[in-house]
């Protein structure tokens, strides 16, 4: 993917924290990307994702959410819960990069960290680095 088809992308922000989600949303659009979804944990986001008729390309993951993790959405969207979205690209937000975080990435199949708050720069390359995988 090219950075010019980013506006066909939908991208789904799973985030608990108002202020990141904003955050998100404005770096988003000053990167070119043409939807944006938002839920507020892991539960909600599978719901989305089980009853949406758009498609979701990319989901952007806060790990600590009430009601479901980051890590259990993860888990339970590479088990096939979300009939489609097995392999959905998945980035997900911390305030740490942490050997801890890395290693649980690889178990859950995650396509990459976000270090908050991330920058539209760091934000573009780690889209363009999940969706080449």
């Amino acid at each position: 993917m090219s950075e010019e088809q980013l506006d066909s992308l939908t991208v789904l922000i799973v985030e608990d924290e108002p202020l990141s989600v904003q955050a998100l949303k404005s770096a988003l659009a000053n990167i070119g990307v043409g939807t944006v979804r938002t839920a507020r944990n892991g539960a909600d986001a599978l719901e989305i994702l089980s009853g949406t008729a758009d498609r979701v390309d990319l989901a952007i993951c806060d790990i600590e959410m009430p009601e479901m993790s980051g890590y259990e959405f993860v888990r339970r969207l590479r088990y096939g819960t979300a009939p489609g979205y097995k392999d959905l690209p998945v980035l997900m937000l911390t305030g740490h990069d942490t050997p801890k975080n890395l290693s649980r990435a690889r178990t859950h199949k995650i396509d990459g960290f976000l270090v908050k708050p991330a920058t539209a720069d760091v934000l573009r390359r780690s889209i363009l680095d999940a969706l080449k995988g």
